[in-house]
């Protein structure tokens, strides 16, 4: 049998009465505002998948014309936005018969699903930060790669490289505070 069941009903305490209409005028709004970004997301897929079907066509006519050299400069002068852009429009449009199904996914999520490669958010765009990598970690690649190296040369592992290593990865823990690696 539960504790609970054996306790006795509490009386909730009043609260203002307005705190519960805010709360669902908000999840309202959280809900509108949803259904909104996706319809955007849909929108944005659409309109990606379009772009790359016309710079396929103007790829197709420019080289046909003027050759495979004209494009990259046409692109230039004619697309505002950067190279890398118009490659995943196009390779969108190549990718998929027909405009993408309104899924709610961004472009970053479909390229994804797709297998279009995407860079992570530059630095100077806020959205990355490069994070430090542990020592142990690095020390683990380091000693993953003189294995594999010596593995690979079909030699054996130098021993002034292990030593230089073990009294690195001594050190590292032995100033670590315990469990802290």
């Amino acid at each position: 049998m539960s504790t609970y069941a054996t306790q006795e009903f509490t009386k909730i305490p009043a609260l203002a009465p307005d705190i519960a209409q805010k709360i669902n005028t908000l999840h309202a709004d959280v809900k509108r505002m949803e259904r909104e970004s996706r319809k955007k997301l849909d929108s944005a897929a659409s309109a990606a998948w379009r772009a790359g079907k016309l710079l396929l066509e103007a790829k197709t006519s420019v080289v046909r014309h003027c050759g495979h050299g004209a494009w990259m400069p046409w692109l230039a002068l004619n697309f505002k936005g950067n190279g890398r852009t118009a490659r995943r429009y196009m390779k969108l449009a190549r990718e998929l018969p027909e405009a993408p199904a309104p899924d709610g996914l961004s472009l970053r999520q479909l390229y994804f699903r797709l297998g279009i490669a995407t860079e992570p958010k530059s630095a100077r765009a806020g959205g990355f930060k490069p994070v430090a990598i542990a020592p142990h970690i690095v020390l683990a690649n380091k000693l993953a790669r003189v294995l594999r190296e010596s593995q690979d040369a079909h030699r054996a592992i130098n021993p002034q490289d292990m030593a230089t290593l073990y009294a690195q990865l001594r050190s590292l823990f032995e100033i670590a505070p315990h469990g802290a690696v």
